[in-house]
């Protein structure tokens, strides 16, 4: 492989790279929200499917029937607003040391590709002064 098409290549795989890092970004984000919305769509058809139970009857509802749905509708709400602090609070913490360490990682790893770039890009050069100066040194008398 010619030194240009081998530049050429190197630059194809790191735009590559760079579309896949965006990509899974994306995907994991939208994985995770979609999981989040599936999880609150369950918890609300099953509420919704305490009331339907009371209206399929055609039961006349009680007022203690109304007051354990209310309370049923504020313990749930209270469940999760409880959970989702827990969660973010234990979770911001970890999670947070987590992507430094990986945002750490991430980048010494592209300085080690850029550096490679910058000593591939030397040693293209550094072989076509090489060839240059063979061809001179094979047209001299």
């Amino acid at each position: 492989m010619a030194l240009s098409e081998a530049l050429a290549a190197m630059s194809v795989q790191a735009k590559d790279a760079e579309d896949q890092f965006k990509a899974a970004q994306t995907e994991q984000h939208s994985k995770l929200e979609q999981a989040v919305t599936t999880a609150r769509a369950s918890a609300g058809q099953r509420s919704q499917q305490m009331r339907s139970q009371a209206d399929q009857t055609k039961v006349e509802v009680s007022a203690w029937w109304r007051d354990l749905q209310h309370q049923w509708d504020q313990q749930a709400q209270q469940v999760r607003s409880h959970l989702e602090a827990k969660r973010e609070e234990h979770d911001v913490k970890r999670a947070a040391i987590q992507a430094d360490v990986a945002e750490a990682d991430a980048e010494t790893a592209i300085s080690i590709a850029i550096a490679a770039i910058e000593e591939a890009e030397y040693a293209a050069l550094d072989a076509l002064l090489a060839r240059d100066k063979a061809n001179q040194l094979a047209l001299a008398p």
